[in-house]
């Protein structure tokens, strides 16, 4: 039988109960026993008893005819047929399932990431070696036994699990679902999962299964990229913040502001150094308060501080404070034209003493130097150009004085002798005629050129200075001005809105100034005499203290125009007297601007700044002003 068996592919057996030297149990031994689970055994048999065929068939035997009911082999051996097939295809799909669960087992047990299942409370159903290893466990069974909760035990920010039980309602699955979980030992690390829902019989959510990695070390370095960025921005920043400054407060404020930005430092604060011996003084801070105040005065700092002064380097020291925020100190040199002037310190966690860091604050205090080194040279420089213009302003009115002084001079002697000759040939021709045509015409011709320096001497008096301008002020000044134009065939239009009262004695002289100058190079050069003058006071009401307020002159006319050359106003024949113009109204904190366009005409147009009390204002208090920066016309711009 065994022969048989090896030699050949079968489908049934079917064996007699009783043979010589062989039985249908030993022969179904044999068959078990062997390479031939499936194959069917039917016993067929006269001779054996009821309780023999149960015993066998208990043993394996499919099934049994006895020799008197043939009819019933056929179908037996159908039944048997099918049912072995079954058999054989029921036991490849267990092997083949075994197969596949051992796979899995392995693909399980030994994959790098994180295998789970949860219940919909939280309760962790399975997990693989890796989860375990990635949360700190000893063993996946550990960590099953242990995490009953997970939305509260491993969940560092228990909101994150509910976000995740809401996507899993409404998406159905998550792809890259970040979150803090914490380890056995209490430490966070960051995970990414990936997970989807598992539905019951009935469509129900029942669970969720996934797998996660441990993604820790790259949000790190995502967190230190964004710091470096974040720290190169702020550099960048800094050096266009404290570049485009040249206060000193300002950039002392936003230097500190920037560091704070990049750094999570608790206080900070510059130091400047005293004259000669003194010590150095904060003379900006942040932080500077409470606990703040204490470290800055400790023994530690103080040592740094000079340190860093006298050996001109950055010092990075521990503070006896870390449990208040601040563990380290850095104190680094404020280095102008080679000398420390000052100290940049700095004060916070123990972070601060990373080297890139203090680099970054040693990039940042340099950048700050110099814009302070600028800031004063600048300074220095506005100093100078103000002690200029302080000069150039005394010049004038020395000037302004002198011709006064001059005209003065002229109206009481040359222009007193000059009528009072005057009148005494009048008096000499009215009683002492000459008796001759010839003697009377020589009489005339000298009384007319006595006359004639009478008027001569009078117009070089208002030229100097015209004695309307001090006794009835600017607009009387201007008027009689205006008035002795139109009476030689000038056509000007004037408007006055400078309301009632006096402006001081500069301003209403560099006023006239710019009037008699530019009505003087309307005559020598615009080839016209159609001129519209205009006077504006604003705001046009009363000043309240400390408020300021403006004149704004225009002078128009409508004549040649010309091409203004680097927009500084000049044209043919450099226009005289438009530099001194300028000159006049920027001393006195205005702003002088002139367009033209040939065949248009010209606009000569000034702003002068006023102060609230201008009657009792000098010359040296309106000088000290800035310059106005207020836009002008779009013409005269």
């Amino acid at each position: 039988m065994l022969a048989a068996l090896k030699g050949g592919e079968w489908d049934l057996v079917i064996s007699d109960h009783a043979m010589p030297r062989f039985s249908a149990p030993a022969a179904l031994e044999l068959l078990r026993s062997g390479d031939w689970p499936d194959l069917p055994f039917i016993i067929v048999s006269g001779h054996i008893g009821e309780d023999a065929a149960v015993k066998v068939m208990k043993a394996g035997a499919q099934d049994y005819v006895p020799k008197d009911n043939l009819a019933r082999l056929a179908p037996a051996v159908e039944r048997e047929l099918e049912d072995a097939e079954e058999r054989r295809q029921r036991r490849q799909a267990q092997e083949a399932l075994k197969t596949a669960e051992e796979k899995y087992r392995g693909i399980f047990e030994n994959a790098v990431e994180g295998i789970f299942q949860t219940t919909l409370d939280g309760r962790l159903l399975t997990a693989n070696p890796m989860m375990a290893r990635i949360c700190g466990y000893d063993s996946a069974e550990e960590m099953v036994e242990t995490l009953w909760d997970i939305g509260r035990q491993l969940y560092a920010e228990p909101s994150r699990r509910e976000e995740f039980a809401r996507r899993m309602s409404r998406e159905g699955r998550v792809f890259e679902f970040e979150a803090r979980f914490l380890r056995k030992d209490g430490s966070a690390i960051w995970i990414s999962m990936n997970a989807r829902a598992v539905r019951g019989s009935s469509g129900e959510v029942v669970g969720y299964e996934g797998t996660l990695e441990d993604i820790t070390e790259r949000k790190e370095a995502e967190a230190e990229l964004r710091r470096s960025l974040d720290r190169l921005m702020a550099i960048h920043e800094a050096g266009i913040i404290l570049g485009s400054t040249l206060e000193p407060e300002e950039i002392g404020t936003r230097l500190l502001e920037i560091m704070r930005s990049i750094s999570g430092l608790n206080a900070a604060a510059i130091s400047i150094r005293g004259e000669d011996a003194e010590p150095v003084s904060v003379w900006r801070s942040i932080g500077l308060d409470g606990a703040g105040r204490g470290v800055r005065e400790g023994p530690r700092v103080r040592e740094a501080i000079e340190t860093a002064l006298r050996d001109e380097a950055a010092q990075v020291f521990a503070l006896a404070g870390p449990e208040s925020g601040f563990a380290t100190g850095i104190c680094l040199p404020l280095m102008v034209r080679e000398r420390a002037v000052g100290v940049l310190e700095v004060y916070g966690p123990g972070e601060l003493a990373d080297g890139g860091t203090v680099s970054i604050f040693e990039s940042l205090a340099g950048q700050a130097a110099s814009a302070f080194e600028n800031a004063r040279l600048y300074g220095e420089l506005m100093e100078r150009e103000k002690k200029l213009q302080e000069l150039v302003g005394k010049i004038l009115v020395a000037q302004e004085e002198e011709r006064r002084r001059v005209a003065y001079e002229v109206h009481d002697g040359l222009a007193q002798v000059a009528a009072a000759a005057h009148q005494h040939l009048q008096a000499f021709a009215h009683f002492h005629p000459p008796p001759t045509a010839e003697g009377r015409e020589d009489l005339d011709m000298v009384s007319t050129l006595v006359r004639q320096t009478v008027g001569e001497a009078r117009r070089v008096i208002a030229d100097l200075r015209p004695t309307a301008l001090d006794e009835f002020g600017l607009r009387s000044a201007i008027r009689l001005h205006l008035d002795a134009l139109r009476a030689k065939g000038w056509r000007i239009g004037y408007e006055d809105a400078l309301g009632d009262g006096r402006l001081p004695a500069s301003t209403e002289t560099a006023i006239f100034r710019v009037v008699q100058e530019a009505l003087n190079n309307v005559g020598k050069h615009a080839g016209t005499t159609r001129v519209d003058v205009a006077l504006v006071r604003r705001p046009q009401r009363p000043l309240g203290p400390g408020e300021r307020g403006g004149i704004q002159l225009r002078v128009r006319d409508y004549g040649k125009g010309f091409v203004p050359v680097d927009g500084a106003g000049a044209g043919p024949g450099e226009r005289v007297g438009m530099a001194g113009m300028r000159e006049r109204i920027t001393l006195l904190g205005g702003v002088f601007r002139v367009a033209s366009r040939p065949g248009v005409g010209t606009l000569v147009l000034a702003e002068i700044p006023l102060l609230g009390d201008p009657t009792g204002k000098t010359v040296a208090d309106i000088l000290s002003r800035p310059a106005n920066s207020d836009p002008l016309d779009a013409h005269a711009g």
